[in-house]
């Protein structure tokens, strides 16, 4: 088997996560099982590894320039992180082609969301909504190996008046963790689908550097032409990843 394919995918996702600062990840799942014919359950555990190694090497740049709001992330961490947990554990009790369907419908939520100027957004008045949001964003996670951030961007742009490049810093801090608590869950928990490491390390890193390119050209490329793009390439992917499943 190539593996140039993969790798070209990996670093796709990379790139795409550092243009658009969320999104990118949930190619990642359907990349595993259409390019290296993984079992839908395996390519979840798979790319919960992947998307929190991503994840780590473009919140980082950020980091660095100290965008990440804390206050928001401490808020926002713990619901998360238990919300991924229990859904890495409750993803044994699945079935695949369930699990397939909440993905897909949620790649045809990220379609209409990129496809906007301004992403929909629920505003949350009391803190005990807040965190509930927080933990099912979490639970979803883990139950199907998505990072969220495309739906963690309109939860922390409606419950904040930060700045879009903080919303994104914040957002994908909060994907690593959610993704290294729904992994790691997983691993314990069903130990027949734990993935390869060199796997995982090999398409995390190329990923890392497809989103260091991306936050570099990201001021040269006419963004909303990409998004839209995206868009409407979700859809098309979401309906061949349910029919994969029959075939």
């Amino acid at each position: 088997m190539s593996w140039g394919m993969p790798l070209l995918a990996a670093l796709l996702i990379g790139l795409t996560l550092g243009l658009f600062g969320s999104g990118g990840s949930i190619l990642t799942v359907p990349v595993l099982i259409f390019l290296l014919d993984m079992p839908e359950k395996l390519a979840i555990s798979t790319a919960l590894g992947i998307v929190a190694l991503i994840s780590l090497g473009a919140v980082t740049p950020y980091l660095w320039r100290r965008q990440v709001a804390g206050k928001l992330l401490a808020q926002l961490a713990l619901p998360g992180i238990m919300g991924a947990a229990a859904g890495g554990y409750a993803s044994q009790w699945l079935p695949a082609l369930l699990q397939l369907i909440v993905l897909a419908t949620l790649m045809l939520v990220a379609s209409l969301n990129m496809w906007r100027s301004q992403p929909l957004q629920v505003r949350l008045q009391q803190q005990w909504q807040v965190m509930l949001a927080g933990t099912a964003l979490g639970l979803i996670t883990g139950l199907i190996g998505v990072g969220g951030g495309f739906l963690l961007v309109p939860l922390l742009l409606a419950i904040s008046d930060l700045p879009s490049q903080r919303v994104v810093a914040t957002s994908l801090a909060l994907v690593f963790l959610q993704s290294c608590s729904g992994f790691i869950s997983m691993w314990w928990s069903q130990p027949l689908l734990r993935p390869d490491l060199s796997l995982v390390g090999s398409f995390g890193l190329i990923g890392v550097v497809g989103s260091l390119v991306g936050l570099m050209v990201l001021q040269y490329l006419p963004q909303q032409k990409f998004r839209r793009g995206f868009a409407l390439f979700l859809p098309v992917l979401a309906i061949a990843l349910l029919l994969q499943h029959w075939q």
